[in-house]
């Protein structure tokens, strides 16, 4: 294990706030649990420079400017942006200038807290300008105000809040990369073709020549509004219609490949593997069992 390193100035003003927490046994085991948050007016000599920290933390500028160092990459924090960043990586940041850098921020750990994060690190930039009316700067405030005062129910709502702000972290990324309003028509009609047609043989050259498309243009597209490849996407819709014929039918495994547009069985039960972590006959049989 990398041996923790920290240099900081805590150059705050006096009615700055600074919570600490010590999570219990089940919040570490079971939920996302806060391990500092504050909200700061922090001064021009104020920095932190770190690395090796088991942690998360999302700092939110409400007003004045700051420095971010982190991924060999220098940002400029400005009011109504946020970062969102792994502290086991090295970090360095700062007030920008003369004028204090107002921020709330938190830092967390626990659950599902590393595939959230992974899952923001690949879309690129970890600053993101947050849109009007973003939930997320009251949702931070909350979460501090929640542990000044720790009660017995302290840990189960600061788990729920904490979720809500990784929720809307995501949505605000998906939100930058996907600015126009709505799905393009062309890629809504390929949803509805997939949806209707699934048993039939559709390869991406017959769907874009179909609506007269590029098929990588089409492609890029496709995955750009709905997270899935055009092929993913359909297999997806196969491996639901096939979860359907096993809950409330005795076909086959075979007849249900298919009837959903699968020829090779073993290619079926395959990709169902994949996606349900069980065979057909053993999703149709716990199915049943769940229902005696």
């Amino acid at each position: 294990m990398r041996k923790y390193r920290e240099k900081a100035s805590y150059d705050w003003s006096d009615d700055s706030v600074r919570i600490m927490a010590t999570p219990s046994a089940f919040a570490k085991s079971s939920l996302y649990y806060a391990q500092e948050a504050g909200v700061f007016r922090a001064r021009s000599s104020y920095y932190t420079e770190r690395e090796n920290l088991d942690s998360y933390l999302v700092v939110y500028s409400a007003g004045g400017s700051g420095t971010l160092v982190y991924g060999d990459r220098s940002y400029r924090l400005s009011p109504g942006q946020i970062f969102y960043i792994d502290c086991r990586k090295y970090q360095y940041y700062r007030t920008e200038s003369e004028e204090p850098w107002e921020i709330v921020w938190l830092h967390f750990d626990g659950s599902s807290s590393r595939a959230y994060y992974d899952r923001f690190a690949t879309e690129g930039s970890p600053v993101l300008t947050l849109a009007e009316g973003s939930r997320i700067p009251e949702l931070l405030i909350e979460l501090v105000e929640l542990h000044r005062m720790r009660t017995i129910e302290t840990e189960l709502r600061g788990s729920r809040l904490i979720v809500d702000v990784l929720t809307e972290l995501l949505l605000a990324v998906q939100q930058r990369d996907t600015p126009e309003v709505g799905i393009p028509s062309v890629v809504r009609d390929v949803i509805r073709l997939y949806d209707r047609r699934f048993a039939e043989k559709l390869t991406l050259d017959d769907v874009s020549a179909a609506f007269a498309v590029d098929k990588y243009a089409l492609s890029k597209a496709f995955k750009r509004y709905t997270g899935f490849s055009p092929n993913e996407y359909l297999i997806n819709v196969r491996i639901t219609r096939a979860k359907e014929r096993l809950r409330y039918s005795d076909m086959p495994v075979a007849e249900i490949a298919a009837d959903v547009g699968i020829d090779n069985v073993s290619h079926f039960i395959n990709l169902f593997r994949e996606r349900e972590s069980c065979t057909p006959l053993v999703y149709r049989k716990r199915w049943r069992e769940q229902r005696m």
